[in-house]
Formats: structure tokens, C-alpha cells, sequence
């Protein structure tokens, strides 16, 4: 456990150094920030837009920095002939896998909760100034809500970190990228291609569609940003449900990955 963490801490280290990570986080505050211009256009919008666009930074951000910093995890070690030096060490193969995911989700757990505590200034600020309109217009602050928004928007960054994890076992940066990211696509739309799948008459190709239905990632399931914006219920079992089915998709890629990466030889 010891050798894990100290894997983990220093891809932690490493992820903070990297540039394109302090771009993307100035440019998700930037767009959090400017939820509130938007807002100005109109009154009634107030609460949908700074939320929603704050949200929806949030979301596009995070899952921007799974991809591109999950992708380079494994490889990057490889390209660079460190993991030589690594393993020189009493480091097993299965060790470096789960600290390198465990640190890229904890670079996460970091930014999210950053760029989550701005945009509830910013909520805050803009609910105490007209909060007698949103009071009658949306009937509420659904301030938890909002906190459940971003929890599960952390949840799905979890799994697109580990289905990048597993592309970069076995391929190049480039290839991960665009697997991961094909993959991530069909998990926000895996609930059309059940739907498709009912419509379709062969027998064969309704299998198929039902097989990748059943493999790729329900990541629509973390999208509870209408409740946040426009008020709802995210009861405690949609909680625990979500938590349990993120927790174990991502132990089930990371233990591909642990597979994938033992079996890999090194020239």
C-alpha cells in the first residue's frame, strides 16, 4: 500500500506541473465567471444559466482532463524510459497501474472541488441578490442538488479515467485518445442504443447492439444537472446506486488494465 501511495503522489505531482492542465482550469473559470454575463441578459435566466453553465463547464473540463492526462499515464513512463527505473525497484507492475489512476483521480477530486467552490460563490452571490425572484420563479435554491451535480459529475470523471487508463496499457497517446474518446460518446448516448436496438428486425445486429448496450458505460446516469438547475429530487438510492455502479465499472477497468500491463514486455 505504501509503494501505491507513493505512485500516486507523485503522479499527483507530476499532473500539476503540467500546463495544459492550469489552461483548461483557467479556462473553466473563465466560463464559470462568465455565467454571470450571460445571466445579465436576462433576469428571469438567472439561475438556469449561471448553474447550468457553471455545470456544464465543470463537466466539460473534467472529462477533458481524464482524456488527455489518462492517456498519457502508462505511456508516458514508457516513451520516456523511466519505467526502467521504475521497476529497478520493488515496484510491481500492478502497484504502478493503481497509483497512477489513484493519483490522476485524486488530481480530479482536487480540481473539481476548486472549480465546484467558485461556481457556488458565484451561485450564492447572484441567489442572495435576487433571491426573492428565484424564490417564486424556480420555487427554491436547491443548493443540495447543486452539491449532488458535481458529486456525480466526479463519478463519471472516475470511469473515463480508467477507460483511458486501460487504452494507455497497450497503445499509443494518440489511439487512447481517440478510443477513450469514442467510447466516452457512446456512454452519454448508451441509453439511444437500446432504443435502436428495439427498432432494429436482425436478430444479429440487435445482439450486437444489445452486447455493446450491457458493456459500455452508463455515463448518462451522472447527468442530474436538470434537478440542480430547475429543482428536483435526487433521492439517497439514486446516490448509493450511482456511487456503487461508478465504484465498480472503475475497479473492473483498472483490473483490465492491471492485466493488460502485466502481460506487456518492455523494449
Amino acid at each position: 500500500m505504501k509503494t501505491i501511495l507513493a505512485v500516486a503522489y507523485n503522479t499527483f505531482v507530476e499532473a500539476k506541473r503540467d500546463r495544459v492542465l492550469y489552461s483548461l482550469l483557467l479556462f473553466a473559470f473563465l466560463m464559470i465567471l462568465s455565467s454571470l454575463i450571460f445571466a445579465s441578459i436576462s433576469a428571469e435566466q438567472y439561475n438556469k444559466i449561471v448553474k447550468d453553465l457553471g455545470l456544464t463547464a465543470i463537466s466539460l473540463i473534467g472529462i477533458v482532463i481524464s482524456v488527455f492526462l489518462g492517456t498519457g499515464l502508462v505511456h508516458k513512463e514508457i516513451d520516456k524510459k523511466t519505467v526502467y527505473n521504475i521497476f529497478s525497484k520493488p515496484v510491481r507492475r500492478y502497484e504502478f497501474v493503481v497509483g497512477k489512476y489513484l493519483g490522476l483521480s485524486f488530481t480530479l477530486l482536487v480540481n473539481t472541488v476548486a472549480m465546484g467552490f467558485i461556481l457556488f460563490l458565484i451561485v450564492l452571490y447572484t441567489e442572495l441578490r435576487h433571491g426573492d425572484f428565484i424564490r417564486f420563479y424556480y420555487g427554491g435554491n436547491y443548493f443540495m442538488e447543486f452539491f449532488k451535480a458535481i458529486y456525480f459529475e466526479y463519478l463519471e470523471f472516475l470511469i473515463v479515467i480508467g477507460i483511458a487508463l486501460v487504452f494507455s496499457s497497450f497503445t499509443t497517446p494518440i489511439m487512447s485518445l481517440l478510443f477513450t474518446f469514442f467510447l466516452f460518446v457512446i456512454g452519454r448516448f448508451s441509453g439511444d442504443i437500446l432504443i435502436f436496438a428495439e427498432g432494429v428486425k436482425n436478430r444479429v445486429l440487435r445482439g450486437l447492439l444489445e452486447v455493446i448496450y450491457r458493456v459500455v458505460p452508463h455515463l448518462e446516469k451522472f447527468d442530474v444537472r436538470r434537478e440542480a438547475v430547475y429543482g428536483g429530487s435526487i433521492n439517497p438510492e439514486l446516490i448509493l446506486y450511482t456511487t456503487a455502479y461508478a465504484v465498480i465499472y472503475a475497479s473492473v477497468l483498472v483490473f483490465l488494465s492491471i492485466i493488460i500491463f502485466e502481460k506487456r514486455e518492455f523494449r
